[in-house]
């Protein structure tokens, strides 16, 4: 699953570029092409776009944005997907950007140096994959990683450094949407702490996702079939539930004598067929 995230990153990031060149050369006004798909610190211009609190978290600004983020989510993706599975790699992925742009939403309306600065929008997949290192941390934090192939380093301390780096420069205003990593971080963390304890916070996520493909898919139509067990090849099948529960019975009321029968005298008082019907039962 990390895989086909990275993947869908790199496929949008250069089929964006590429439809930005083509209608360049068309001479197309895009007045930014990304920015249908990015989510804006402004609440009323996301009514506009309701689809950018998914979308952004697969937008990325640069090919360095898209190349640091891809890395990082190719390492600890790999660690999140061994432990916790393919599944919970997407929830996280998808809920913890979410969670990541709702805080940055808030708190570019709340904060005065924020609202000072101006509207802006949020891309990336920082808070998404923010959430799955916090979150394999949160469930595995003994873990050690080789740190440039040489030191080992537990995986705990390379998310306590890697948040607090976010904490530290939450009004530096240097383009780096900071709050939206932190939020990110705090789901993982959730997700990761309740799965470490054996409860799984996102199953409504899969649940919700699996019903999303069942409409995509076409049912089936039902075909019943009867396939006749008996040793008797001429016997037909039962016309409806009436003659099956007698046939049933039937049988029921004759293994009762049968049993009585080798109570009685044992098991070569049966008489062949008798045999025969115990045997096929």
């Amino acid at each position: 699953m990390f895989l086909k995230l990275i993947f869908i990153n790199i496929a949008v990031f250069v089929g964006l570029n590429i439809l930005d060149v083509f209608l360049e050369l068309m001479q197309v006004p895009t007045l930014g092409l990304s920015t249908w798909f990015s989510f804006d610190s402004n609440i009323l211009g996301n009514l506009t776009k309701p689809w950018s609190i998914l979308t952004y978290m697969f937008i990325h600004a640069s090919f360095s944005h898209l190349l640091f983020n891809m890395i990082v989510l190719f390492f600890i993706g790999g660690i999140f997907e061994q432990f916790l599975g393919a599944k919970r790699v997407l929830s996280t992925y998808i809920i913890g950007g979410f969670s990541g742009a709702v805080l940055y939403l808030i708190t570019q309306n709340i904060f005065p140096l924020l609202i000072h600065n101006g509207s802006s929008t949020l891309v990336g997949a920082s808070a998404a994959v923010m959430a799955l290192f916090v979150g394999a941390a949160a469930y595995r934090p003994n873990l050690e990683m080789a740190l440039f192939g040489i030191f080992n380093v537990k995986l705990y301390i390379l998310a306590i450094v890697y948040v607090a780096l976010d904490v530290f420069n939450l009004g530096s205003l240097d383009g780096v949407a900071h709050f939206a990593h932190l939020g990110g971080a705090a789901w993982g963390f959730y997700v990761g702490n309740n799965y470490k304890n054996g409860k799984d916070v996102s199953i409504w996520f899969d649940n919700l996702i699996y019903k999303l493909i069942s409409l995509t898919k076409k049912k089936p139509k039902m075909k019943v079939s009867y396939r006749n067990t008996s040793t008797k090849k001429n016997q037909k099948p039962p016309r409806n539930d009436y003659e099956y529960n007698a046939e049933k019975q039937k049988n029921q009321q004759k293994l009762d004598a049968i049993l009585d029968k080798i109570k009685a005298g044992g098991y070569e008082a049966l008489s062949k067929q008798e045999k025969d019907f115990l045997a096929n039962f």
